[in-house]
């Protein structure tokens, strides 16, 4: 994660219930992993590594090169430890430009459940943009506008603003875990003023074919959406058409 909103004080515990927790892998890896291009030969990114489950998908793929990064240094040794040398991890905040990244020098961008926690996106996703190869992809997953609205404190739709929730599936104490609301709207406007596109909005939701791997979570998860990806990459250019030839 970018700035933690709180893992730290639980890293260990968050690794383990994040294992088999249906919200993660049930709902949001399958959409990431859904969402990315093909990996072989390709250098990765990932901003947001937590304990690197993910991490040891995007490795087993083909990547060439696969960079993971978490602000957490308890998470970041976790994945270390799981994935050895098949990934680089480093302990970064994303607030901080990446710069032990080139230019152009990524085809892959993928930043899982990590951007709520940043109260500006911009700087960071100028970040992607700039180390992004051209053609490369931006892959996003962050919190539904939809789901995060229940909890604002001012009921204001679009202000973005931090909230905090207790996490009770995580052991006792109940972790409380910090991150930022905003609109769909301010989202957008940030991949754009950052100098990306969006190419495609995917909302996962429970599929019937899963019904019974969600169990008592199933007729919440199919109705209502919990999490938002967003694929992203350098705008594309249209060239206009040549100018008619003048008739003399």
């Amino acid at each position: 994660m970018g700035h933690d909103g709180g893992y730290e004080d639980f890293a260990v515990r968050y690794d383990r219930g994040s294992a088999d927790s249906v919200h993660n892998t049930l709902l949001d890896r399958p959409a990431v992993q859904a969402a990315c291009p093909p990996l072989a030969g390709r250098t990765v990114l990932e901003a947001g590594c937590a304990g690197g489950r993910l991490t040891a998908w995007l490795a087993d793929r083909g990547a060439a090169r696969v960079v993971a990064l978490d602000a957490s240094p308890t998470l970041a040794g976790l994945a270390r430890e799981r994935l050895g040398d098949r990934a680089e991890v480093r302990v970064h905040d994303l607030r901080e430009p990446l710069h032990f990244l080139p230019d152009a020098s990524v085809d892959v961008v993928v930043s899982s459940l990590t951007l709520h926690y940043l109260e500006d996106w911009v700087p960071v996703l100028s970040e992607f943009r700039r180390v992004l190869a051209p053609g490369g992809t931006v892959v996003v997953s962050t919190h539904h506008p939809l789901a995060d609205f229940a909890m604002s404190p001012s009921g204001d739709y679009f202000r973005v603003e931090e909230l905090s929730d207790e996490w009770t599936g995580f052991g006792s104490p109940a972790p409380v875990v910090r991150f930022f609301r905003r609109p769909l709207g301010a989202m957008t406007a940030d991949v754009h003023r950052a100098g990306l596109g969006l190419r495609e909005l995917y909302e996962p939701r429970a599929e019937p074919a899963r019904r019974e791997e969600f169990g008592d979570r199933y007729g919440k998860l199919s109705r209502t959406p919990s999490f938002l990806v967003l694929v992203l990459g350098h705008p594309i250019v249209h060239n206009p058409p040549p100018a008619p030839t003048p008739v003399t």
